[in-house]
């Protein structure tokens, strides 16, 4: 999936899913997270709604997500 092709409410719902599969017991550790990026996806900055927007995330966590995504596509 690519980031800056995605809506706000596509995104948040995928960005809840990719915090999911990095955060759960036993899941994939990411060595090259760096501390900024890990939070990012865990809390990534959101509108008034409660929606995440492509232009709020930093390049770094659009890379990471869609990375992200081919390891959840691939599960």
């Amino acid at each position: 999936m690519i980031v800056n092709e995605m809506g706000k409410y596509e995104l948040t719902n995928f960005m809840k899913e990719v915090k999911e599969y990095i955060s759960r017991p036993g899941g994939v550790y990411f060595s090259h997270l760096s501390k900024d990026d890990f939070n990012e996806i865990l809390n990534p900055p959101t509108d008034a709604d409660g929606y995440v927007h492509k232009y709020y995330l930093s390049e770094n966590t659009k890379i990471l997500v869609e990375l992200i995504s081919d390891l959840i596509k691939k599960k």
